[in-house]
């Protein structure tokens, strides 16, 4: 059995302290697995790291979805419109999704509606398919880029504003959007109860549909536009296990690409002592049993990927324990 196992978040993504984030962790399998494995530097986004298998990319969701909802995919141009919260820090603005917000169908219905009467005149027409996933169909092309949302989410958005030939309306078109959330009646409410606000779109997901194919392995994953193109591929997308051991007896010996997602909020959002707290568990749930399986032959190899700037991939086989002279790798190593 072969296991591709996609770790978002498993490195700190802001490199220059990432070794002092990592210091005094005690995580003897992982570091087994990294000191054993053959490493190579792969640096890649979030989006690109989670697509790759599909060899494809998250152009073309929006679309997708549209079809998958019964809209009529091929008339105009489509985007996701997510809700999001901006929240301004000293000389930038970051982004958080709405897996940090609490939003009701009738809060997006009604925040929507106020959009679609504002832009109307823009060719705008948001669908609120539900809280966190809304789609804006436009008359005409967007002649834009956009980056993906899962790239986005903690990051400065300074850096990440729409490109190509109409970014700059686009840039606009969303400047004006905050400007209408911001002053909008529900989000007082909200802010009075003490949520936060949507105050601003991310728009992504546009383009034509790439030709997504599945991967030759079962897929095991909880992100769920990945399940939108699993469906397209073919390949049925299965709920991650929540251990090791839930997984082994699951994937009942067919080759598996897993992806594990318990480090990827705290690393998007820097948040040092829940990424350390969910390292320890996955060293406890899942690198000490892997290990083990690797050890008795249950897997015959480990694939192990992670994103970000300084993103790797780990290749490693039960022969590779046997290299005595290999040292175990301490995760601040790898900064």
């Amino acid at each position: 059995m072969k296991l591709t196992l996609l770790l978002p978040g498993l490195l700190w993504l802001d490199g220059h302290d990432g070794a002092d984030v990592c210091k005094g962790l005690e995580m003897p399998a992982l570091q087994r697995l990294l000191g054993q494995g053959a490493r190579l530097e792969r640096p890649a986004a979030l989006s690109e790291m989670l697509a790759v298998p599909w060899r494809g990319s998250t152009e073309g969701l929006a679309r997708l979805l549209a079809r998958q909802a019964g809209l009529p995919a091929e008339q105009g141009d489509w985007l996701l419109a997510d809700p999001v919260h901006l929240r301004v820090d000293r000389d930038r603005a970051l982004l958080a999704d709405i897996g940090v917000m609490s939003l009701s169908q009738a809060e997006a219905d009604e925040l929507a509606a106020t959009l679609n009467r504002h832009f109307a005149e823009d060719g705008w027409r948001i669908h609120p398919l539900e809280p966190a996933r809304w789609l804006l169909q436009l008359e005409a092309a967007a002649a834009a880029s956009f980056t993906p949302l899962p790239d986005a989410v903690g990051e400065d958005v300074n850096a990440h504003l729409p490109r190509g030939e109409r970014g700059l309306d686009w840039s606009r078109l969303l400047n004006e959007a905050q400007m209408l959330l911001y002053t909008h009646p529900l989000n007082d409410a909200r802010e009075a109860r003490g949520e936060l606000s949507v105050n601003s779109l991310w728009l992504w997901g546009g383009g034509a549909e790439p030709d997504w194919r599945a991967p030759a392995e079962q897929v095991f994953a909880d992100e769920d536009w990945l399940g939108l193109i699993a469906a397209e591929a073919g390949a049925p997308c299965l709920p991650a296990p929540y251990d090791f051991a839930g997984f082994i007896d699951q994937a009942g010996g067919r080759d598996s690409l897993l992806v594990l997602d318990a480090l990827q909020a705290a690393a998007q959002y820097r948040d040092a002592w829940g990424w350390r707290d969910a390292l320890l568990r996955l060293e406890r749930d899942w690198f000490a049993p892997l290990l083990q399986a690797l050890r008795q032959g249950r897997i015959d190899s480990l694939t192990l990927r992670a994103h970000g700037p300084r993103g790797l991939e780990l290749n490693i086989r039960r022969n590779d324990l046997w290299k005595f002279w290999k040292r175990p790798l301490p995760l601040s190593a790898l900064y």
